[in-house]
């Protein structure tokens, strides 16, 4: 709250200057990411926008995959079988959303896509 408000809000609760409700409106106010919501998404600030964009991103990759094994495609499958909370939360480590780099390093990914 200090960086938003500049000062202490909580501590002014506290030494009686501000009474609860006015606490409490100073705490709606708040912006919807920053340094008091990311103890709760690992460290990395997550906005009402990008959960609604992971949303819609999962429902678009749930649609391509059942489309797929309608058509009768084996490999189509998610993921993961729940949605994660978060894109970088996958439970299984060795499926990631953007592929796989194959036998290769990174950097040698990385020098192949800057060679193009």
């Amino acid at each position: 709250m200090w960086r938003t408000y500049g000062f202490d809000a909580v501590g002014a609760f506290f030494r009686g200057d501000i009474t609860l409700r006015k606490l409490r409106v100073l705490a709606d106010g708040l912006p919807q990411a920053g340094p008091h919501t990311r103890h709760t998404t690992n460290g990395i600030e997550y906005t009402y926008t990008d959960s609604l964009l992971w949303a819609l991103m999962w429902g678009l990759m749930q649609n391509t995959v059942t489309t797929a094994q309608a058509a009768g495609s084996k490999k189509a499958k998610m993921p993961a079988d729940q949605m994660p909370p978060y894109p970088w939360a996958l439970q299984d480590k060795k499926q990631a959303l953007g592929g796989s780099l194959g036998d290769h390093t990174q950097e040698e990914v990385l020098d192949f896509l800057d060679s193009l």
